[in-house]
């Protein structure tokens, strides 16, 4: 359906649904057009019998006037159906409000995807970042002592100093430099000692070579 179409389309619907809610406000309260028609004429409103048909019918607008004045009358009676429709009701929207409500979420979406493709981006960047300090692992470390380097520094922030059997003696501060002995424990632990003399195993993956 092309939009001159559905805009034309629009207005007939909207029409027949308040034109329904009339008819319905009347007849639940018990009233004749033409009893709403001397109704109308007694607060000064005019409009004839056939008028209120074709517009209860859909094929004639009502005018907020004549809305405001059927309200009136029908008040009277109790009668609590709604002349007009409801913009938030579903199924009181025109076609062009529907399409509205869908780009609006539409937009919506695609704005919450781009807050979490820049927060992923984000992470994505501060983990390659600490990917570049991150401590040695074992096998860059093993790679290193290969290679005839066998004094390293803390990589982390501090890093504790254990005993043979895994309890902890002291705490070595960043960038303390130390010797591998290259022994190693069960646990993976390397056995070190410290420029004062401090001896111990500490977790290679957080030293850093230093020859």
């Amino acid at each position: 359906m092309d939009k001159s179409r559905e805009n034309s389309i629009a207005p007939v619907i909207m029409n027949e649904q308040v034109g329904e809610g009339v008819r319905r406000a009347r007849e639940a309260a018990g009233l004749t057009q033409g009893d709403v028609v001397r109704k109308l004429a007694q607060i000064n409103v005019e409009m004839s019998v056939s008028t209120l048909s074709r517009s209860e019918a859909g094929a004639r607008e009502f005018k907020e006037p004549e809305l405001q004045a059927i309200r009136e009358v029908f008040r009277t009676w109790h009668v609590g159906v709604p002349l007009t429709s409801e913009p938030d009701s579903p199924e009181h929207r025109t076609p062009s409000s529907k399409a509205q409500e869908l780009l609006r979420r539409r937009a919506v979406a695609f704005s919450i995807t781009g807050v979490l493709i820049g927060v992923l981006g984000l992470l994505g960047m501060i983990v390659v970042m600490m990917s570049r300090v991150a401590p040695t692992g074992h096998s860059d470390t093993q790679a290193i002592m290969a290679a005839g380097c066998d004094h390293f520094r803390v990589a982390a922030h501090d890093l504790w100093l254990r005993d043979q059997y895994g309890e902890t003696v002291v705490q070595l501060p960043h960038n303390t430099d130390i010797v591998y002995s290259g022994k190693q424990n069960a646990s993976g632990y390397w056995e070190i000692t410290t420029a004062d003399g401090k001896r111990g195993w500490v977790d290679s993956s957080f030293l850093k070579p230093h020859c």
